[in-house]
């Protein structure tokens, strides 16, 4: 339709004289300005427009980024001082640990030089009463060798008293051989089900340096182990 309109106006155009066909083009070219006019202002409210709301996007952009730096920086503080409390603790605790393995090793030094001194006051009290007891007879070994096995444990020796009486006893029983001793030795271990070096001892009237040795020859040979001080059969 709006081919065959700008036809038939190209048809009368033709046919109307020159005057009119100069108010028509004038017409026309009125018409052109008003719509450029028109164009011209739509875009520019358009542009306007569109310039508005890019600026106001840009400016809540920037308004974001600004808070979310603020609270990232807020957050990295945070962060910063629990790390800091978190070091304060662990050196104190380190501080708090050090002191108490101090504490315990000094204890533990008091405590193995206790020990020692006992240790060295019994072997050598020991040693000073073997050189003060007089040799044995060997008559009396003979009827060493007839004395039957013990069948006794360490409850029954802790509950009727026994060590004392094994004690008076095995002073008067003359020094044995090492194999004599280390076979006595064994069993009493074997028949009390695990001994003490003291109830070893006692039991067996051997000095202490003595009872050590044998002690510790049977653990080397693998007859014995140690267990909380104690002597049990391997």
């Amino acid at each position: 339709m709006a081919l065959k309109n700008l036809w038939e106006q190209e048809r009368c155009l033709r046919r109307a004289l020159p005057t009119q066909r100069l108010q028509i083009t004038a017409e026309r070219r009125q018409q052109v300005n008003q719509w450029k006019q028109l164009t011209q202002q739509e875009l520019q409210l358009q542009a306007d427009l569109l310039h508005q709301e890019l600026s106001s996007f840009v400016t809540n952009l920037h308004n974001n980024r600004k808070l979310q730096q603020q609270q990232f920086q807020q957050e990295i503080v945070e962060r910063q001082l629990e790390i800091l409390q978190i070091k304060t603790d662990v050196w104190q605790r380190q501080q708090e640990y050090r002191q108490q393995r101090a504490a315990k090793a000094q204890a533990l030094f008091q405590n193995l030089q206790n020990f020692r001194e006992i240790l060295h006051n019994s072997v050598w009290d020991d040693r000073s009463q073997e050189q003060a007891v007089p040799p044995t007879p060997a008559k009396e070994e003979k009827l060493v060798a007839t004395v039957p096995k013990w069948s006794i444990s360490r409850s029954a020796i802790k509950a009727t008293g026994f060590r004392a009486s094994v004690n008076t006893m095995t002073k008067k029983m003359p020094a044995l051989n090492a194999d004599t001793a280390k076979s006595k030795v064994q069993q009493y271990i074997q028949q009390a089900e695990g001994a003490t070096l003291i109830e070893i001892e006692e039991v067996i009237g051997l000095s202490r340096v003595q009872t050590i040795d044998i002690l510790r020859s049977l653990i080397k040979q693998g007859l014995l182990e140690q267990r909380d001080r104690q002597y049990f059969i391997r």
